[in-house]
């Protein structure tokens, strides 16, 4: 046989081998993709054809069957994704509170984060800012403000602020790094350090879990050994508002709260839509605590926050206190795209709570259904109160022992003020002073008694 009829034949068994995977479907998208490519009046780039493609596809999974979870991460946004999964962010490190007081905006340091370029320069909650660079922000929004750092924050900027209780003006030069964000909070901040304990009650201990990333569970680890050495003999774990995320180191806080036990020591267990299970388990033990406790939870407690909630809850470990949870029982996997094209962030199973229950509340789920964590305690708050204990417990663990006092009677004042100017009736705190948290007071007379 001629040496070009072999080649031939050799090369159509390639094609047909790099084809035989390749459905008419498939054909149609590629034969679509050049048409547009070649023909479209505005033209596109492949670039753009591609991600387009992309997040159509993921949002066919949310338009029609309710899942927003799943989606596509182009490159230009995968270090960003990457970050604040692992709790990093890149930046000055503070969060922005603007005042209005008759014509003019005060611009505040809510509270600089623990480990951010800005704590490290010397910012603290409550500091005023005054100027940035040569730029007088007295009479600029919060936007406008927000627009200022962002704009010279690589570059680095010299704030001229009024510290928190003090009189005379100085100036801080802070320049925008990446940082470390963490996960663990304790309930108030003092001599430059987290405290994980109630400061009206020091024989209990509180730990805030904000959200879940890469180094969640060491963080814990961490906070509960602090914790147990300061002598508490109970402790509040919160989990309010927190959204879920790395459902691995959920499960190592699972291990260090439980003893293996009942419900066959099933932390959850995830299913796919093939049926196929896989349980996480309490056999490894490595209970690290058994002081009685309290779970905090909301509307917005979601994911690993709902996983750990159910298991304290089914395995009676902890009373759980506050309002039904979110309702966010699916799980995501994440792969990367061949040739460094993006991510996918794909819904690939559900999870059930040690009961079997489902957690995931399906898309015309109504409220006498089953899902989500539904407290053994629950203690409603307004809009307003809800808003206001959040913005209270964020300054709360922030403001340093020194200061505190002040900066929470500024708080109550804005928050009253605030509240008149949008019309509705003055804001009222209630609960036990300092905390205005009928929630966290609700948890506090649980174990009170139990004692």
């Amino acid at each position: 046989m001629p040496r070009f009829n072999v080649c031939l034949i050799l090369f159509a068994i390639l094609i047909y081998l790099l084809t035989a995977g390749v459905t008419l479907r498939d054909r149609l998208l590629i034969s679509t993709l050049h048409r547009i490519e070649r023909n479209a009046y505005f033209e596109p780039s492949a670039k753009e054809l591609f991600e387009g493609a992309m997040s159509g596809m993921t949002d066919v999974l949310s338009d029609e069957h309710g899942d927003g979870y799943t989606m596509y991460i182009p490159p230009s946004e995968q270090v960003t994704y990457q970050n604040r999964n692992d709790n990093r962010s890149e930046g000055l490190g503070f969060l922005l509170r603007t005042h209005q007081e008759g014509e003019e905006q005060k611009h505040f340091i809510a509270f600089p984060f623990l480990e951010s370029p800005a704590n490290r320069a010397g910012l603290r909650s409550g500091d005023q800012i005054l100027q940035i660079n040569d730029t007088s922000v007295t009479d600029k929004t919060s936007d406008n403000v927000l627009g200022l750092l962002q704009q010279h924050r690589d570059a680095g900027l010299l704030l001229t602020v009024l510290p928190f209780g003090q009189m005379e003006p100085q100036e801080i030069f802070v320049q925008a790094e990446k940082y470390h964000r963490g996960s663990v909070m304790g309930n108030y901040f003092d001599l430059d350090k987290q405290v994980f304990c109630l400061e009206t009650h020091p024989k209990i201990g509180y730990i805030w879990i904000t959200t879940f990333g890469g180094t969640t569970a060491k963080e814990f680890g961490d906070a509960l050994e602090q914790m147990t050495q300061s002598g508490v003999e109970s402790f509040i774990l919160d989990l309010r508002d927190n959204p879920g995320g790395d459902v691995w180191n959920c499960v190592q806080i699972v291990k260090m709260l439980i003893p293996p036990g009942d419900h066959r020591d099933i932390i959850v267990t995830s299913r796919n839509r093939n049926g196929q299970e896989r349980s996480f388990t309490l056999k490894e033990r490595e209970q690290r605590t058994a002081l009685p406790m309290v779970v905090l939870i909301n509307g917005d407690t979601a994911s690993s926050s709902e996983i750990i909630a159910a298991a304290l809850q089914d395995h009676k470990r902890a009373a759980v206190v506050g309002t039904r949870s979110f309702g966010k029982g699916i799980i995501q996997g994440i792969f990367d795209l061949p040739f460094q094209s993006g991510m996918i962030q794909l819904t690939d199973a559900e999870y059930r709570r040690p009961n079997g229950a489902a957690i995931h509340r399906k898309k015309d789920s109504t409220d006498s259904d089953d899902w989500g964590v539904i407290p053994d305690h629950i203690v409603e708050l307004s809009e307003a109160e809800q808003s206001a204990v959040t913005q209270y417990r964020l300054l709360r663990s922030k403001v340093i022992s020194t200061e505190r006092s002040a900066a929470l009677d500024l708080f109550r004042q804005q928050i009253v003020e605030n509240q008149s100017d949008e019309g509705g009736k003055p804001f009222e705190f209630t609960g036990a002073a300092p905390y205005y948290d009928l929630q966290l007071d609700e948890a506090i007379k649980i174990i009170s008694a139990a004692q």
